[in-house]
């Protein structure tokens, strides 16, 4: 197996901080958690994912929170800004360790009024940092920074792992999970910054379910594309390469980014490589790369390539040489 495409990390990131990203159902969760089983490591699984409700689009962030929130700068952030805080802190409080659910207290404090909150949650993430048994490493796996990269690593300095997966299975997953599509499509900002330059309007009401994914897909995985082309020193592995050989791919991540590899790391990986459904991290690693086979008809598999073409990278973070 060749090795996976992995870069150094820059002088300027942090070794005690690390954001994984890429589009729902690529993989991230897998890896996530497999290295939140490194030495000294704290994972967080999506800590970003708040108020994220499909039902409630119309209202999506009313409460300062929301899916794929597009942010530039601090003032953009909102209570982005302390909930990340908590988070690089390594203090972020859950329901339940590795749930991206807050407890209640955590709720309402990131609600309070910013002028209340932010000197508050100032205090604690500082006070919380300097706590005794802190964790070595902070690794954050998120799915909805997509548009907010460039801020977070300006501000919080994480090196980054970014990851890709066929398009086809990230599509098939998404129909079958029922993935939301949220506001992609609509939001005037993403309109206005991506949609329009691309020239490359979303599928009409009349469009299938399936034209509609892939085109969110294509979006995306776009819009992470361009990011890792702006810094070729973020680590860049592929799903394929996870479950083609996991633990070599693994230590090599690991190596990359200065974490220690551990039995727990490999006990992981044995024990999630059995059968599974819906978003555990449980699969059978050699059967998933080609999961779409039996997801997709080949009318459905022409219709997606047909819309993901029209995208710079066809649904790809980096486009394989053998795809079409």
């Amino acid at each position: 197996m060749p090795e996976p495409k992995l870069k150094a990390s820059t002088a300027s990131a942090r070794t005690d901080r690390l954001a994984l990203i890429g589009v729902a159902r690529s993989g991230t969760s897998w890896l996530g958690h497999a290295l939140g089983k490194a030495r000294g490591v704290r994972f967080y699984y999506e800590p970003d994912n708040v108020d994220a409700d499909p039902k409630a689009e119309d209202v999506a962030g009313r409460r300062g929170f929301g899916p794929y929130p597009m942010i530039d700068t601090d003032q953009d952030a909102g209570q982005f800004i302390p909930l990340w805080d908590l988070v690089f802190s390594g203090r972020l409080p859950f329901a339940h360790r590795g749930r991206s659910k807050l407890r209640p207290a955590a709720q309402i404090a990131l609600r309070l009024p910013r002028a209340m909150r932010d000197p508050l949650v100032r205090r604690a993430a500082s006070f919380s940092a300097r706590m005794p048994g802190r964790a070595e490493c902070i690794v954050v796996k998120t799915i909805y920074a997509t548009f907010s990269l460039e801020w977070l690593v300006a501000r919080y300095q994480p090196q980054v792992i970014a990851m890709q997966r066929n398009p086809l299975n990230v599509v098939s997953s998404w129909r079958e999970l029922r993935i939301p599509l949220f506001d992609l499509a609509t939001r005037p900002i993403i309109r206005t910054r991506y949609i329009e330059p691309l020239g490359i309007e979303p599928p009409d009401a009349h469009a299938s379910d399936i034209a509609r994914i892939a085109w969110h897909v294509g979006l995306l995985t776009h819009v992470i594309a361009e990011a890792v082309d702006k810094h070729p020193e973020w680590v860049f592995v592929t799903h394929e390469d996870l479950c083609d050989d996991p633990a070599t791919t693994i230590r090599s991540v690991c190596d990359q980014v200065g974490l220690v590899w551990t039995d727990d790391v490999a006990r992981f990986l044995n024990d999630n490589n059995r059968h599974g459904e819906g978003l555990a991290p449980v699969r059978i690693a050699t059967e998933e790369p080609t999961r779409w086979r039996q997801r997709l008809t080949d009318p459905e598999v022409n219709e997606i390539e047909e819309v993901l073409g029209c995208f710079p990278t066809r649904g790809w973070v980096r486009p394989p040489v053998t795809a079409s």
